[in-house]
């Protein structure tokens, strides 16, 4: 597998589809922030604007698709200036699985779009966060999953049909496919010679490198084992690793670890020393130190706040 799959099934991503909209000119919707929530718009027919705080604002039209990672605080409308409506009042429960189309705005120019969300462990997921724009648009013209997703809502249900079966669990899966199609296009389309997680995705050996650290978190990986499975020495990688990635291997190899150890802490009741071995630490006191310069918290504060949240 690539590294953006591995990374993507490590963080039990997934999303769903919180709107189908039709707007008329004039309309405004606000987004509130959220941090736990990725979010999304796709617009099917017409042209509307999107605008982050603090950001100038952003064109959208028919057939592009806007992703907010973070899930910062925006505004999306044909006139940003109008009385905005809030995300969370348009929101509707689906009725008997199919998904409420809504309307809104006046009697202008009518623009349809739907919103998505999504949502992941941030912490396995922060390599693709961190490296992604607070804005990430992508035209989808083309893409299959785009067309899926529009005959799956276009399903309606009259009063004498059962009601679709699968039906939320379908657009579901299809808002997944969504945002992973725009997303790979997004990487796909940068252009060469950048530096980086996402760059080095396209690079041929680096982006093997990733997969493998991230499909095999567990494996005792050293720079020489990697280079023998990517097909270079030992020095040739790192200096090539440095150059596409921006910081050492050895140090991407120990950030990923301790992310690995976050997560065996949460998921598993393995003790804290098995845990610390695992990550490459011959001591629990020196992974305990260098677990809490990256979480902020020692590994057993930490194992006791997230499961007491969960």
């Amino acid at each position: 597998m690539d590294a953006l799959s591995e990374v993507l099934r490590l963080a039990r991503f997934n999303a769903g589809v919180t709107l189908d909209a039709t707007a008329r000119d004039p309309w405004c919707v606000s987004v509130a922030a959220s941090p736990s929530i990725a979010r999304a718009h796709l617009v099917i027919d017409g042209q509307c604007q999107l605008k982050l705080s603090g950001a100038e604002p952003i064109t959208l039209n028919s057939g592009e698709f806007a992703f907010i990672p973070r899930g910062d605080a925006h505004l999306i409308g044909s006139s940003l200036d109008a009385d905005a409506t809030s995300l969370s009042a348009l929101v509707k429960s689906p009725i008997a699985g199919e998904l409420v189309p809504i309307r809104l705005g006046s009697e202008g120019a009518a623009t349809r779009w739907i919103a998505l969300s999504s949502s992941c462990e941030r912490h396995l997921a922060e390599p693709l966060i961190a490296a992604l724009p607070r804005v990430m648009r992508v035209d989808l013209h083309n893409a299959p999953a785009l067309y899926w997703l529009i005959d799956a809502l276009g399903l309606t249900l009259s009063s004498s049909s059962a009601p679709p079966i699968g039906a939320s669990a379908e657009r579901s899966r299809l808002a997944e496919l969504v945002i992973i199609e725009a997303i790979a296009r997004y990487i796909g389309w940068l252009p060469p010679g950048g530096k980086g997680w996402l760059a080095a995705l396209n690079d041929r050996y680096v982006g093997r490198a990733l997969a493998l650290v991230h499909g095999r978190p567990s494996e005792a990986w050293t720079v020489q084992k990697l280079g023998r499975q990517v097909g270079l020495s030992r020095s040739a990688l790192a200096e090539h690793f440095g150059e596409v990635m921006g910081e050492p291997i050895f140090g991407f190899l120990t950030n990923w670890r301790l992310t690995m150890a976050a997560e065996f802490l949460l998921t598993t009741s393995r003790p804290i020393d098995a845990i610390a071995h695992e990550a490459g630490y011959e001591s629990a006191g020196a992974f305990s130190a260098a677990f809490k310069r990256m979480f902020g918290k020692p590994p057993s504060t930490w194992r006791k706040r997230r499961r007491a949240r969960a």
